[in-house]
C-alpha cells in the first residue's frame, strides 16, 4: 500500500474517532503539537523514520518529549501505529489528518510567500480580498520569507497559483531575450 493511502486511511481513522467522542478539536491541537516537532526536530523525525530504534523506544521518547500534553485518545493511536510497526508513517499521517480536518471544517489553506515580511494590515488585506474576490470563507492563512523573489508575493491556495514575484518577472523577460522572435527587415 502506497505510503499517501495508508496515512490517509489512518488519518480518517482517528478523524472519524475523534468527531464521534467530541475531541476533535483535542486531537487537532494534539496533531499540531506533533506536526511542529516533526518538522522542527530532525532528530524526532529521523527517530520515527528508524527502522533501527524499536517500537518501544520511540513511545519512551515520544512520551518524554510531551509528557502528559497529547489526549489519551492520540498516544493511544500512537501506540496502535507502534504496535502495527507504521510509525514512520505519523509525519504522512499528521498531514492528512490536518487536510482532513481543513476539509471537514471547509478551511482553506492558503500560503503566501513574500521577499519581505508582510504586516498584519498586508495580512487582514489579503485575507479581504480572497473572501470577496476568489470566495473563500475560512482561511488559514501560512506567511513565507524567500529573498530570492526580489519582490513581489506568490500566492497559493487548492490548485491555483498566483505568482507576481519580481523573480518570475525577471525569469519570463529572459524567455523572452533567448527566444528573441525579433528578424531585422532591412
Amino acid at each position: 500500500m502506497s505510503a499517501i493511502k495508508l496515512a490517509s486511511r489512518y488519518a480518517k481513522s482517528i478523524l472519524d474517532l475523534a468527531i464521534e467522542k467530541g475531541q476533535l478539536e483535542v486531537v487537532m491541537d494534539d496533531m499540531k503539537s506533533l506536526n511542529y516537532a516533526t518538522d522542527n526536530s530532525r532528530e524526532f523525525y529521523l527517530m520515527l523514520k528508524s527502522p533501527i530504534v524499536n517500537g518501544d523506544k520511540k513511545m519512551e521518547v515520544t512520551k518524554l518529549i510531551f509528557g502528559g500534553k497529547l489526549s489519551t485518545m492520540t498516544v493511544e493511536f500512537i501506540n496502535i501505529l507502534m504496535r502495527k510497526n507504521r510509525e514512520s508513517y505519523l509525519p504522512e499521517i499528521i498531514d492528512a489528518f490536518i487536510k482532513q480536518y481543513n476539509h471537514y471544517k471547509n478551511i482553506t489553506e492558503v500560503k503566501v510567500t513574500t521577499a519581505q515580511p508582510i504586516s498584519d494590515e498586508l495580512q487582514n488585506e489579503i485575507l479581504h480580498r480572497l473572501r470577496s474576490q476568489a470566495g473563500l470563507k475560512e482561511i488559514e492563512l501560512t506567511t513565507t520569507i524567500d529573498d530570492s523573489l526580489i519582490g513581489g508575493y506568490v500566492l497559493q491556495w487548492e490548485d491555483k497559483l498566483i505568482d507576481t514575484s519580481i523573480a518570475r518577472g525577471l525569469a519570463i523577460l529572459k524567455d523572452e531575450f533567448d527566444n528573441n522572435d525579433y528578424v531585422r527587415k532591412f
